[in-house]
């Protein structure tokens, strides 16, 4: 006759066993990865929530990107603005100065032209990643600019794309498809204060179309008249008001961009924190659990084989 003794004390300590290591290789998988959240069957709200919220975060990170390069192309325009603005100064202050009695106006002149050769060089030079709001080459004409400010998503998933969006019309200086573009090239007319008309510009462009045939270069000589020197002025005066507006359209662009860059930044981090939340593990608590749980699963190893050998000393009686 066979018999079959069964170890329920064993059977019993196996069973703790099991589950002690089952337990302790989940606590050392959140431990590995980082996450009490790692996939669907883990917690498949919390999963979908923040599966969404990553890819919103992706997109945030791309508007961020977007808004640096658009603050680059922004700075860039408004640094070169800043310094033609102050060569206009400049010449304007010259016009006066070849007033005076006495000055050689020869040499003033030679200062205007260079001061003018120094405004092509800072127009075409204000260039980022092939944007050049201040200089247009022939073929091309003022548009408007739409840069991407941050992007939002509505309950359904939806993605929307804010834009920033600032007219070039405002800043171009030099035009080489039409001349009237540009406010260097552009040609400045009106009437004197002892009412003679003029019609100035500063610039000489290679424009596709040129400035009107009537409209003379700014320039001195020991030729020129007082009523010539006041069209200059005024031509200038109108000249720098244009500018100092496009600076100031250039500066409320580049705090607008600012701003946007910086809620993107904090709307990113809180993006990221919330994530965290729902699938980041509590590594101190994890930590403490994995030591626990590696305690336990050797007591419980120890306590199984005080199970199996008690059965066995059992046995031998019977021998």
């Amino acid at each position: 006759m066979t018999s079959v003794s069964f170890n329920s004390t064993a059977a019993s300590a196996l069973s703790l066993l099991t589950g002690s290591s089952r337990a302790l290789e989940a606590t050392q998988t959140r431990v590995a990865s980082g996450k009490r959240v790692d996939e669907a069957s883990d917690n498949a709200a919390y999963w979908s929530i923040a599966t969404t919220m990553s890819a919103d975060a992706m997109s945030l990170s791309s508007a961020e990107d977007a808004t640096g390069l658009s603050a680059a192309v922004t700075d860039t325009a408004a640094l070169g603005m800043e310094a033609a603005t102050s060569i206009v100064a400049e010449i304007q202050s010259k016009l006066i100065l070849a007033q005076a009695v006495g000055t050689n106006r020869s040499a003033v002149n030679a200062e205007i032209t260079q001061l003018k050769a120094q405004l092509g060089t800072i127009a075409q030079s204000s260039s980022f990643n092939g944007q050049n709001w201040l200089n247009l080459e022939a073929g091309r004409q003022p548009k408007v600019q739409s840069m991407v400010a941050s992007v939002t998503s509505n309950g359904d998933g939806d993605v929307s794309v804010n834009v920033i969006d600032f007219d070039t019309a405002k800043s171009t200086l030099i035009s080489g498809e039409d001349a009237q573009d540009g406010l260097l090239t552009q040609s400045y007319s009106g009437t004197t204060r002892s009412g003679v008309a003029y019609d100035y510009h500063l610039l000489d462009a290679n424009s596709a179309v040129p400035v009107a045939a009537a409209s003379k270069e700014i320039a001195v000589s020991d030729t020129t008249t007082r009523d010539e020197f006041d069209g200059m002025i005024s031509a200038m005066n109108t000249m720098m008001t244009n500018m100092i507006d496009a600076s100031a359209s250039l500066g409320a662009t580049r705090s607008r961009i600012a701003s946007s860059t910086e809620f993107v930044q904090d709307l990113q981090d809180i993006t990221e924190i919330g994530i965290g939340r729902l699938v980041d593990a509590d590594m101190e608590e994890e930590s403490a659990k994995l030591s626990a749980q590696k305690v336990q699963q050797q007591l419980q190893t120890i306590g199984l084989n005080i199970a199996n050998n008690s059965m066995g000393a059992t046995l031998k009686l019977f021998a």
